[in-house]
């Protein structure tokens, strides 16, 4: 596939194409840059991401238009037992309004003591690329259990390692204002903040992040993904006819590689 190389035009520009009609573009993957670490968070600016994960589940798409109506992006976490062709709808949708995709591992084990790190993630990394068309490049150890080799295994495969600087241990089911009062505290520039849109009932988290969101735009904070965060590139292709339901609308990101299709 040939690259158009790094755009020029902000998000959201008009792109218009010899014959008149509007040029579509759709995300594909992220690329990582950097040293092989872990990142708990990114650099000291008014920044943060949130991130949600265990999903995808049945509760996911609430979560999905709650973040679109508020207009803020997430990181979607997932596992990859549970990518079936029932999601595939979804997964294009969170695509199309700016959130990223990331591995959680085939079946959330401890991936530092029950082995098979490679055969976990490369099979979520597949299930995620052939559900939505997109091959992450970020990657989230259940428990945050990580020693070098899982470390190393994930660079091998183009995935970079994240982990959290805010847990509100939403899992436990502590209550909405628990939830909110957690994240509130816990925040710090370039904070990336833990959440879960599966693994059991979500309602309580789903129902604190317009509060924390808004809370949060008070205290002058942007929210980005976590690739986005970390200054990893989204790759973006070019529709020739279809994108699938996940075109973005207007041009990808100034600084993203984009390929011609």
């Amino acid at each position: 596939m040939g690259v158009l190389g790094a755009l020029a035009l902000p998000f959201g520009a008009a792109s218009v194409g010899a014959s008149g009609t509007p040029v579509r573009y759709r995300p594909v993957g992220c690329a990582e840059t950097g040293p092989a670490i872990v990142h708990a968070h990114g650099p000291n600016r008014k920044v943060l991401a949130l991130s949600f994960d265990d999903g995808p589940s049945s509760l996911t798409l609430r979560f999905v238009r709650m973040l679109h109506a508020q207009k803020v992006p997430a990181t979607f976490f997932m596992i990859g037992d549970q990518v079936s062709w029932r999601y595939r709808a979804l997964l294009r949708e969170e695509l199309r309004d700016g959130d990223a995709l990331g591995d959680h591992s085939w079946s959330h084990p401890d991936l530092a003591t029950s082995g098979n790190v490679r055969g976990q993630l490369q099979s979520t990394k597949n299930a995620i690329d052939m559900a939505s068309g997109y091959t992450p490049c970020v990657f989230r150890p259940p428990y945050g259990a990580i020693d070098g080799a899982v470390l190393g295994t994930a660079r091998a495969l183009g995935l970079a390692t994240i982990t959290w600087n805010v847990d509100p241990r939403d899992w436990a089911l502590p209550g909405t204002g628990a939830i909110v009062g957690r994240v509130l505290s816990q925040v710090r520039p370039g904070s990336i903040v833990l959440s879960h849109d599966g693994g059991g009932p979500r309602g309580q988290t789903l129902a604190a992040y317009p509060t924390i969101i808004s809370a949060l735009r008070r205290r002058g904070y942007r929210f980005e993904t976590v690739p986005a965060l970390l200054g990893f590139r989204g790759i973006y292709r070019r529709c020739r006819l279809q994108c699938g339901e996940a075109a973005i609308e207007g041009r990808p990101p100034a600084g993203s590689i984009v390929e011609s299709g």
